[in-house]
């Protein structure tokens, strides 16, 4: 089969997908990856063995740049659409990030008004296809490419949670409360049409999610959805490279890792104080702490104790075997790296909400994402406002909640716990036997689901059954 992915240009999507597509090419299909032409990407898609097939022009900004990207919802919008659905708390805690972010990034690439859809359609009529795979946050120009190839095709979850699922249906149900309250039917199936109406092609659920979702997060971390789904192991994964000699080395004392992600340590300075309260905990501890950090995130740190090992990256699959514990901020890829390891994790956590509030133009935050801009910003840009920065990753609550339930490990809310609290839970985790009960339970569940290569037979099978 040719087998064509669609990929966010991000290496947090670029890992969970290799596993997969890896299986694929092995298996003796022919797979290639699309992305955005993106600098770095490119790199990061071809030292993981695949091959890529950049759209658009490599020159030009990212589409989240451009003055006229969607911009990042209001909270007020938020809120409005969520008590027209009578949202839980539960629920708005997954809507916020959603909708006010998520969605954005989803209307970029689907745009049909640039290059990258209509590079990626021209591309998939020509290459024809069999099954095209799409990265839901690249937006489905994947499944609008795959119905004019005359293609199958799937959705690949990677680090998302299927978000644009649970919330159609609740969209759809609450579409009288909606329209009551003066607000768009249904924004996420808006952000399509377009595309679709350009080449013909009628918006349906199958276009909206694919015709079956492969999902690589394990069952408890899952949304609840209707779609059919292929349950596949996440395989923690980061492109090779040579490992230093005291990672090879069995640790002398007990290694703690701290590992915050890859998103937010770009333009966070002083990571609102959560790695110096870290260090502080760690300096008179008998341990080794390896703190995977870079300069935005080591600002304000006056001394790094001896007992602390400062590495701006290692692979984290590399990192992990030799440790004892994770500290860490919940993201899909850092969790699952621990899980595969039988680590104990600390997920650290706040007790604020996700929703992003406006800043007025006449007032400052040390820590704030330009609406427009993908937390950065153009030099020659301004941007049309400034939202504030909830101080924790969107799924820190979710594994945090998780972790907790099989006894793996603790949630550490740093904002409120003092650095001697810190220190005594890491203790705790560290020498208590129940943690390792938890870790090893997390990783049976993590082992009984079917790996990359596994699922190659239901993808050949789905993929016959669905092609037109």
């Amino acid at each position: 089969m040719r087998i064509l992915f669609t990929c966010y240009p991000a290496n947090v999507h670029v890992y969970p997908l290799t596993p997969v597509a890896t299986a694929l090419q092995h298996a003796g299909h022919e797979v290639l990856v699309a992305f955005h032409d993106h600098p770095g990407i490119r790199g990061s898609i071809e030292r993981v063995g695949l091959t890529p097939v950049p759209l658009g022009d490599s020159n030009e900004h990212d589409p989240r740049f451009r003055k006229d990207a969607a911009q990042l919802r209001s909270a007020e919008e938020v809120l409005a659409y969520a008590e027209a659905m009578n949202l839980s708390d539960k629920d708005l805690e997954h809507w916020i990030p959603y909708f006010q972010q998520v969605s954005c990034g989803m209307s970029d690439y689907g745009r049909a008004d640039l290059p990258y859809a209509t590079d990626l359609i021209n591309f998939a009529r020509s290459w024809k296809p069999d099954l095209v795979i799409w990265d839901p946050v690249f937006g489905p120009a994947g499944a609008v490419a795959a119905r004019v190839a005359g293609a199958a095709h799937a959705r690949f979850l990677g680090p998302c949670l299927d978000w644009p699922s649970y919330f159609h249906r609740k969209l759809e149900a609450a579409r009288p409360a909606i329209r009551a309250a003066g607000l768009a039917d249904n924004p996420m199936t808006d952000l399509i049409r377009p595309l679709a109406d350009k080449y013909g092609v009628w918006v349906d659920e199958e276009l909206l999610f694919g015709q079956w979702t492969i999902d690589p997060l394990p069952e408890g971390i899952r949304m609840p959805t209707t779609q059919p789904k292929v349950a596949v192991r996440w395989v923690p994964y980061a492109y090779p490279e040579p490992l230093p000699d005291w990672l090879v080395q069995k640790p002398e004392k007990p290694r703690v890792t701290l590992s915050l992600g890859e998103s937010l340590r770009r333009f966070v300075d002083g990571d609102w104080g959560r790695t110096p309260k870290i260090f502080e905990a760690v300096a008179d501890m008998e341990l080794e702490l390896v703190a995977t950090v870079n300069d935005y995130q080591l600002k304000g740190i006056d001394r790094i104790p001896p007992n602390v090992r400062v590495i701006d990256w290692v692979p984290i699959n590399r990192l992990l075997p030799t440790s004892s514990l994770h500290i860490h901020h919940g993201g899909n890829g850092t969790c699952l790296a621990a899980v595969a390891n039988k680590v104990p994790h600390i997920v650290t956590d706040t007790d604020e909400s996700m929703l992003m509030e406006s800043l007025p133009s006449d007032e400052s935050s040390e820590f704030v994402v330009k609406s427009g801009t993908d937390f950065g910003v153009v030099e020659d840009e301004e941007p049309e406002s400034t939202f504030k920065i909830p101080a924790k990753h969107v799924m820190g609550p979710i594994w945090a909640e998780h972790v907790t339930k099989y006894g793996a490990g603790i949630r550490l809310n740093y904002q409120k716990e003092s650095v001697e609290e810190i220190r005594t839970q890491i203790e705790r985790v560290l020498t208590e036997k129940s943690f390792k009960k938890g870790a090893q339970a997390l990783y049976d569940n993590w082992i009984g689901t079917p790996t990359p290569s596994q699922i190659v037979p239901n993808i050949e099978q789905l993929t016959a059954e669905h092609k037109p």
